[in-house]
C-alpha cells in the first residue's frame, strides 16, 4: 500500500480503512502492520500507533473514536481534512 495523505482519502475511505483494523482478521502480522501505518501516516497525529491501541480513559475504543481524535486533531491544528467525497 503506497503512503498517502489524509487529503488523498474522503471520510468515507478513511473509516473503512480504520473499521477493517478493528473487523478484519488478518493473514499475517505484516499486513496488518502495512493498515496500521496508511492510518498513522496519513493521520499525522503525535500519538502515532497509540491513536488507535491506547486511548484516552475518556474516548470511545472504536473506529469512530479513532476517527473523531483525528479529525478533532487535525482541526486544532490547521491541517487538511479529507478530501471531498
Amino acid at each position: 500500500m503506497e503512503s498517502k495523505k489524509i487529503s488523498d482519502y474522503t471520510e468515507a475511505e478513511f473509516f473503512s480503512l480504520i473499521s477493517e483494523l478493528f473487523n478484519r482478521s488478518f493473514s499475517s502480522e505484516k499486513e496488518r502492520d502495512v493498515v496500521v501505518y496508511a492510518i498513522v501516516n496519513a493521520a499525522q497525529h503525535p500519538d502515532g500507533t497509540d491513536i488507535i491501541f491506547y486511548p484516552k480513559e475518556d474516548e470511545e475504543d472504536s473506529p469512530e473514536g479513532v476517527l473523531k481524535r483525528i479529525k478533532e486533531w487535525r482541526a486544532a491544528n490547521g491541517l487538511p481534512g479529507f478530501k471531498a467525497g
